[in-house]
């Protein structure tokens, strides 16, 4: 699904009864799916950001999608340990 189609679909429910930040993320999943697995996501999403400032919408689901690609953008934490081990000994 191209991003002018979510854009469509995103601005046309204006007066939709379904909240603005769900059809956000429903049009966020629609994105992920619609790239390539090999596909870079933070450079794609800084492309849609980009791309976004063509449309010109005052849909408070707009707003929330292009909230949702800066999320996208940044890059996501380093995985560390909880301390399970430490914890465990504790408990002993």
């Amino acid at each position: 699904m191209t991003l002018t189609t979510i854009v469509a679909g995103l601005t046309a429910a204006k007066h939709s009864q379904i909240d603005p930040t769900e059809r956000a993320r429903a049009g966020f999943l629609q994105w992920c799916l619609s790239l390539e697995d090999t596909t870079d996501m933070r450079a794609e999403a800084r492309a849609a950001i980009a791309k976004l400032h063509y449309f010109d919408s005052d849909s408070a689901a707009l707003a929330a999608f292009e909230t949702l690609l800066v999320e996208a953008t940044r890059p996501m934490p380093a995985p560390r340990r909880r301390g399970a081990r430490r914890s465990q000994m504790r408990l002993q």
